[in-house]
């Protein structure tokens, strides 16, 4: 479609859909910002989340790191506390029963009292092991754990010869291990005097480090070396620390596992070289997310639909004053007698709107003004023609020839000529007398009846006239000359054009103060809107065109806009002239 073809096409919506569609686009756009504004805040969101956990966990990894620390310096400490390697030499070296007994009570208060001050790391025991004597801190715990598991502990400390050795095989079983070979140098060798061997539960360690920063007790942590998986929570399978540890790629991010999805954050302990992913239930944060966001929508919906509803209704306020004029407009092209009204003042507007309404009115009441002195022009035009006509005719002489014609008829027994010539007679003398422009209804049916006395005389059987009128009515007022030309204009259009004969019928009605006088004829019809037509000048006036026209203009003058002539068709057989006016006594 080309551009000039929308634009026409845009040109015909109205004033309310134009301002409506401008409205409801500047509501989509504003509602698409808002969208991708509420997108732009979740992954703020998610970034402040990552920063605010990061810096949590950072201390929660960094307090595990620390007492990971503190395990080696305790070890440190303890194969070289003198007292410990002085008992632990003596165990190797002297045989007496008694030093031998007095020896390793000395080394069970030691070790216990290094377990004592260090369980809050998360230590479960400290064993120390001799050739020929091994001393437990926690003489239960240390049961627990198998014994093939502590001599591969054993073996593999020994090869660390003295450093730290951390064994990590057991972790998500028994537990993290540290051991630690005793030494001392004997003849220009390392020999061996004891092995320390200290196990860090390591669930209850990640446990309260992580607890203590944050509040959620659904925190888990998976914990690898070289993406060798060492531990994982108890919560996680070995294949999901697996998939988990595989799948995050960043920093960040939300990984689904299982049916539930989790807030993944990958770091590394320091001094430690092992790196971690701590995972934190997504679904509650998910949840408000989507509620907020949810909310969000829902507010920028209900802000749309009450700007709609707003909107619509401030529209309609101002279109509604738009629909009244050219309603308006639309009655006095239809009738320019008519001042057209509606239920608004627009007197004290000073608005664009009361404008418009004010001018209007201003216009039409000048605008008939002008009709109304043009006519009144015209009427008095007409009237002076008439009067100068009536001038240059002698009445006493027109009414005496008209009596020596009517003597003549009678003295030769010619009733019809006689009759004739007497009706005649009698409609001058009541039409070229009256000097008033109104008469009554019954001076109007007086006419009537002497002008039907004439035509009957000329078509005989043709013609029937009948009256119906309510004597009450017969003083009411009337323009002159109003209802006999509706008459003639009757026997004009059925008996001068056809051989049918002719029913004229006279009749009155009154209804709340106003007065309908109807003359009906058959075997004839009114163009439709005739009168209106002839009005607006679609139909050229001529002959009783003329006529009925005048009759409806003078009725307007006298009577008002609200009464005049109407022309109409009650069936196909019938067309009525009806004059309404009000019931005023002449």
């Amino acid at each position: 479609m080309k551009l000039s073809n929308i634009k026409k096409h845009l040109n015909n919506y109205s004033l309310k859909t134009k301002i409506m569609s401008l409205i409801f686009s500047i509501i989509i756009l504003t509602t698409a910002a808002s969208y991708v504004s509420v997108q732009i805040i979740s992954v703020s969101n998610n970034r402040l989340l990552y920063k605010a956990l990061a810096g949590s966990l950072s201390y929660s990894a960094q307090d595990i790191s620390t007492k990971l620390s503190n395990i080696e310096a305790m070890s440190s400490t303890i194969i070289s506390n003198k007292d410990i390697r002085k008992n632990l030499i003596s165990l190797t070296d002297d045989t007496n029963p008694i030093h031998l007994h007095n020896t390793k009570s000395t080394l069970d208060y030691l070790l216990f009292d290094y377990y004592q001050n260090n369980r809050i790391n998360s230590i479960s025991y400290i064993n120390l092991y001799n050739s020929n004597y091994v001393t437990h801190s926690n003489e239960t715990q240390s049961h627990s754990t198998p014994d093939w598991i502590l001599q591969d502990i054993i073996k593999k400390s020994n090869q660390k010869e003295g450093y730290p050795c951390w064994v990590t095989d057991y972790c998500n079983e028994q537990g993290l291990f540290l051991g630690r070979d005793c030494r001392r140098v004997n003849k220009m060798n390392y020999e061996t005097l004891g092995t320390l061997v200290v196990k860090v539960d390591l669930e209850k360690l990640v446990s309260t480090s992580t607890r203590s920063v944050l509040l959620s007790p659904s925190v888990q942590y998976i914990i690898y070396n070289d993406n060798d998986i060492i531990f994982h929570s108890d919560e996680l399978t070995e294949g999901s620390a697996t998939y988990i540890n595989n799948s995050l790629t960043k920093e960040y991010d939300v990984l689904k596992c299982d049916r539930e999805e989790f807030f993944c954050i990958r770091g590394t302990f320091a001094n430690m070289n092992w790196k971690y992913i701590c995972l934190i239930p997504y679904s509650n944060i998910a949840y408000t997310l989507n509620v907020s966001r949810i909310l969000s929508l829902l507010v920028v919906l209900a802000i749309v639909i009450i700007s709609l509803i707003f909107s619509n209704l401030i529209i309609n306020s101002i279109t509604m004053h738009f629909h009244g004029l050219l309603s308006k407009m639309d009655k006095f092209g239809k009738n320019e007698n008519l001042v057209p009204t509606n239920n608004h003042i627009y007197d004290n507007r000073k608005d664009e709107i009361g404008i418009l309404h004010n001018q209007f009115d201003k216009m039409v009441l000048k605008i008939q003004q002008l009709i109304e002195e043009n006519y009144v022009n015209e009427i008095l035009a007409k009237d002076a023609q008439i009067k100068s006509l009536e001038n240059k005719i002698n009445p006493h002489f027109l009414y005496n020839t008209l009596e020596t014609i009517n003597w003549r008829a009678k003295a030769i027994g010619e009733k019809d000529i006689s009759s004739m010539v007497e009706a005649l007679g009698a409609l001058l003398r009541i039409t070229l007398s009256q000097k008033e422009t109104t008469t009554t209804l019954e001076h109007e049916l007086q006419i009537v009846r002497n002008y039907i006395t004439i035509q009957k005389i000329r078509f005989e059987e043709r013609l029937f006239y009948t009256e119906n009128v309510d004597e009450n009515l017969l003083q009411i007022e009337l323009p002159q000359l109003t209802i006999q030309p509706l008459v003639e204009n009757a026997i004009n259009y059925v008996l001068e054009e056809f051989i049918d004969t002719c029913c004229i019928a006279v009749t009155t009605e009154i209804r709340e103060n106003t007065v309908y006088i109807r003359v009906t004829n058959n075997d004839s019809q009114f163009e439709e809107n005739l009168l209106k037509k002839l009005q607006n000048s679609e139909i050229k006036p001529h002959g009783f065109g003329i006529g009925l026209l005048n009759i409806h203009k003078r009725l307007q003058l006298i009577f008002g806009v609200n009464y005049g002539l109407e022309l109409y068709n009650p069936d196909e057989s019938h067309a009525v002239a009806q004059i309404t006016i009000p019931r005023r006594l002449l």
